[in-house]
């Protein structure tokens, strides 16, 4: 079997490789755009209702929160533009859906070693968050997605 170029020559929506890279970026996408507006749009950016990440107390009249939610919703806004470009390749040149599979993996990864260099031990949360329970089953599923859309159709 021969493997896709990772480098095409151009851009376009002429995709040879497997068609499940195709089908699995759909549940992703669906996970993708609820983080990105949960991150963006919500009060607490999802770090308290979702990530069950307890708030820090009201020091002098200062709400420390504050800072932390303008981060996360920051954060989301990184997000949404990624998908945006995510979209764009997806449905115009979806020969490109591989860097959307190595992107998914970088950014696990990034995450991962983010989460190494600045851990939250149990006392900062509730329960473990979602996110930290995921990202190893997101990274497979990238890994195994990226290796079907390089894979040439005979």
């Amino acid at each position: 079997m021969n493997l896709v170029s990772l480098l095409p020559s151009s851009a376009n929506n002429n995709y040879e490789g497997n068609k499940y890279a195709i089908y699995g970026f759909y549940p992703l996408l669906a996970i993708l755009i609820f983080r990105g507006l949960v991150h963006f749009l919500k009060e607490d950016a999802g770090l308290h209702d979702i990530a069950t990440i307890i708030p820090f107390p009201i020091i002098d009249g200062m709400d420390p929160n504050n800072v932390i939610y303008l981060f996360g919703s920051l954060w989301g806004a990184s997000q949404l533009i990624i998908l945006f470009f995510y979209l764009i390749i997806f449905f115009k040149y979806r020969n490109l859906l591989h860097f959307i599979w190595i992107t998914m993996i970088i950014d696990v990864l990034f995450r991962m070693i983010s989460g190494t260099i600045h851990p939250l031990t149990p006392e900062y949360y509730i329960n473990q968050p979602p996110g930290s329970i995921s990202n190893i089953y997101i990274l497979i599923y990238s890994m195994s997605m990226f290796f079907l859309s390089i894979w040439k159709k005979k």
